[in-house]
């Protein structure tokens, strides 16, 4: 669905210069305290599943659910029931608000989305999920827009103008409100849809056995705890050997959850052209901003792309051997006494490669690790999508915990925080769609929204960029990185 809109300048205001860096991260603000969830005594730690957690952890819960599905009270709850009384995004009609003959920089301009099923009715409730950009080709610009749901089948979708000329409005229904629903019933309590194969270790001899997040058996499992983060996996027991032999995990996709025909069909992935932006933040001012510091990432591999794309623009970075792009990867350049080093948070994560276990750190604990001047850039979320959202949410807790014990200790550090980029279109949606991403983004608002951290909003930028893949190109993951060094160094 697209609308082709003119924006011209305005005199008194003048845009020097088209620029593709709509990336909405909000300005650090000031701390303040708030209520913090009680810690997890050891009694409850012992438990394989979350404990009793404080009204703040309830509330960070709830909250992300209802901005993407409000009240039954407000509409009724859509029940899937035909292909042909779900929403079509073919049929679904997108018209200007208020529409003027002309629009100026800066402007704020408002389309009306209306949402009717596959037999041309119009819907009579919200829920579906909608990414929506403005973009012009020519220059190479773009920009996502603010969804604003309804509740009664229509959407109003807002954008900014940054540049003068022509904008094109592009609309794209990612699943329909029955899908969403989909969605929800079959991630709600599933913990099976990622399986992983333990491998354990003495000497020569090995053996293998299932682990998991929650495991259903009636004997006693191997099971691994850090009981200051109520963290959580288990083991099935080897034949032989003892627990404490797990050496590495690798992962593999579950049963897939019991659907219909139908309802798999609504879950069918959607296909997209994609349009590059401009880099605009010079290896120069990069090695200006970045010399004499350590840079200390830490999350899943999108955020790694931050060193291997900092690590190909700066000449004088060279990767350390040796090294494990899979767990932990260091670089330097000793000419400008600049350190990059990447680690992978710890389980879950979801690869066909065997993770020693050992190897990858929860983040909470490699925070407490982080000394005076260090620069800490944090990216998760990928790796949780295929899980129930509680146990995404400890682990923002437990990180939240961590980060208020660096900035006790050390207050000039600087903490960035990535949220998640969307991902490749031919994912399996049961397991990694977007709208869990969304959802999980909305949580990471939540959680640190209030502490004085920099969010750089990679979802803005993927979605202005049209990148649905789960690795965005060196020029987006530039943006990203450019974004987060304008905090770090404002005279670059």
């Amino acid at each position: 669905m697209e609308l082709d809109v003119q924006a011209v300048p305005r005199p008194v205001e003048p845009v020097s210069e088209p620029v593709e860096r709509l990336v909405g991260s909000k300005v650090p603000r000031p701390h303040r305290a708030v209520d913090q969830p009680e810690d997890l005594g050891a009694e409850q730690a012992e438990k394989p599943r979350l404990g009793p957690l404080s009204r703040f952890l309830s509330r960070t819960l709830v909250w992300p659910l209802r901005q993407v599905w409000p009240s039954p009270r407000l509409w009724p709850r859509p029940i899937f029931s035909s292909i042909e009384s779900s929403s079509s995004g073919q049929n679904s009609v997108v018209n200007l608000e208020q529409p003027r003959a002309q629009y100026c920089v800066g402007d704020t301009l408002s389309v009306q989305v209306n949402v009717k099923d596959y037999r041309g009715n119009s819907k009579a409730h919200g829920g579906d999920f909608i990414l929506a950009r403005i973009h012009s080709p020519e220059l190479q610009a773009s920009a996502s827009g603010q969804v604003t749901d309804l509740l009664n089948g229509s959407y109003r979708v807002s954008f900014h103008l940054f540049w003068p000329g022509d904008v094109l409005v592009s609309v794209i229904l990612m699943h329909s409100s029955e899908a969403v629903g989909i969605l929800r019933r079959i991630s709600a309590n599933n913990y099976d849809k990622i399986i992983y194969s333990g491998v354990f270790y003495r000497g020569k001899k090995k053996e293998q056995s299932r682990c998991g997040i929650r495991l259903k058996s009636d004997k006693p499992l191997c099971e691994y705890r850090k009981k200051e983060d109520a963290e959580y996996y288990a083991c099935i027991p080897p034949k032989t050997l003892p627990c404490s032999t797990l050496r590495t995990m690798r992962s593999g996709n579950g049963p897939i959850p019991n659907m219909t025909n139908d309802e798999r069909f609504l879950l069918s992935r959607w296909s997209s052209s994609s349009c590059q932006t401009g880099s605009f933040f010079s290896a120069d001012a990069i090695s200006r901003c970045l010399k004499d510091k350590k840079l200390k990432i830490m999350g899943d591999s999108t955020v790694r792309q931050w060193q291997e794309t900092l690590v190909n623009t700066l000449k004088g970075m060279k990767y350390v051997k040796p090294y494990d792009t899979h767990s932990s990867v260091l670089a330097v350049d000793p000419k400008r006494n600049i350190t990059i080093q990447w680690k992978m948070h710890g389980h879950p994560f979801v690869t066909v490669y065997n993770m020693v276990k050992d190897q990858c750190r929860y983040i909470p604990r490699e925070v407490d690790r982080v000394v005076f001047g260090d620069v800490v850039v944090i990216g998760v979320g990928q790796h949780f999508r295929p899980f129930p959202l509680e146990i995404f949410i400890q682990r923002l807790i437990n990180m939240r915990k961590a980060i208020l014990r660096l900035q006790e200790r050390s207050p000039q550090t600087l903490i960035i925080i990535k949220l998640e980029n969307t991902r490749g279109l031919n994912s399996v949606m049961t397991h990694l769609s977007d709208w869990f991403g969304y959802v999980q983004n909305l949580v990471q608002r939540k959680v640190f929204g209030d502490l004085k951290v920099v969010l750089v909003d990679a979802w803005d930028i993927t979605t202005a960029a049209n990148t649905f893949i789960t690795h965005p190109n060196s020029i987006v993951v530039s943006n990203e990185i450019s974004l987060a060094l304008s905090h770090l160094c404002h005279d670059a």
